[in-house]
């Protein structure tokens, strides 16, 4: 019974502090980006204040993805599931960035503190970089996959040689833009990083 004392109280606390956060800035909504940990992480700090799902969906690393089997329609439960057991992440829309951990290549934890009324909370996410490509035919997406980056982007002299597979039936002249690229993806919330 105590125990569940201890996890009601601090969800109504994080609730509590939840309600407290303003909307997201014009300068913030302009700064939504995936290209380094920290533009990520404000990214999905600007979708927890939106109150946004798909925005935060779009943060999320494909591993994390297949892991958990969350799909973009399965976030919304999973978010509630996950806020439920951990409610103290809602604060991450508050957050301030302490340090950058590297775990490994292409990975890191961001460790990240918010100052409440009664004591400072520090939690950790994981993040890990993804390397991407895009075709697109007028507005509409054709193809697009995840791939290693030494494999779609080498040099050639002073120039970049960009290959991607092309989708079949499609003609180069099809191909309304190319884009490829590295992005830093949420790939997991530490569990026992903070304690409300």
């Amino acid at each position: 019974m105590r125990n569940r004392l201890h996890v009601l109280l601090a969800a109504l606390w994080a609730l509590g502090l939840s309600a407290c956060l303003s909307a997201p800035t014009s300068e913030a909504w302009l700064a939504v980006g995936f290209r380094s940990p920290e533009q990520t992480f404000a990214t999905f700090q600007t979708g927890l204040r939106a109150d946004l799902p798909d925005l935060e969906y779009r943060c999320l690393a494909g591993g994390l993805k297949r892991r958990e089997g969350i799909s973009q329609l399965g976030w919304r439960e999973y978010r509630r599931e996950l806020f439920r057991k951990q409610p103290w992440l809602k604060l991450a829309a508050k957050a301030e960035i302490q340090r950058l951990e590297p775990l490994g290549p292409g990975r890191v934890r961001v460790h990240a503190e918010v100052d409440t009324w009664f004591k400072d909370v520090e939690f950790a996410v994981d993040l890990v970089r993804e390397d991407y490509w895009e075709l697109y035919a007028g507005a509409e997406r054709v193809a697009d996959d995840l791939g290693d980056w030494r494999q779609m982007v080498r040099e050639r002299g002073d120039e970049l040689d960009v290959r991607v597979p092309r989708p079949e039936g499609r003609s180069a002249e099809d191909i309304s833009e190319l884009r490829a690229g590295r992005e830093w993806k949420i790939d997991g919330f530490p569990l026992g990083t903070a304690d409300p």
